[in-house]
């Protein structure tokens, strides 16, 4: 895989994600919630477009950081297309590995029965965190 970019960048595919990476999702009150990129691909293993993404238990003042997620747990999780960054949020800021906070993502390819998953719009993570913390 090559080398993923330097931060923030904006994504045109799922090629540079990576689990544990992040992005501000600006709220209507003027702070900001944090979406995470939980799994890659979600789609099937030539996909090119999908991710797992997770809305963060954090809400700030300012966009979120490495630091600044120290210890938040993901709220919900579901399968994405990658634009839900860039309609949400725009940039992906950092990388903060998952294992660092004990973050499991969710197995976009267990198919067995009694797994759920959910398939979110692009614009979804950004209405539960308005829902949230908004």
């Amino acid at each position: 895989m090559p080398a993923v970019p330097d931060y923030p960048f904006v994504p045109k595919s799922n090629r540079y994600l990576l689990p544990g990476q992040f992005w501000s999702l600006p709220l209507h009150n003027g702070r900001f919630a944090c979406g995470r990129v939980m799994a890659v691909p979600a789609f099937g293993a030539r996909d090119r477009v999908g991710i797992v993404i997770g809305l963060m238990d954090w809400v700030g003042n300012q966009p979120p950081t490495f630091d600044s997620l120290q210890g938040c747990q993901v709220l919900v999780q579901a399968e994405t297309h990658f634009s839900a960054i860039t309609n949400t949020g725009g940039d992906v800021l950092g990388l903060r590995p998952l294992d660092l906070d004990g973050l499991i993502p969710v197995d976009p390819n267990d198919l067995s029965v009694g797994s759920i998953h959910l398939v979110w719009g692009r614009a979804t993570i950004s209405d539960k965190a308005e829902e949230r913390f908004g």
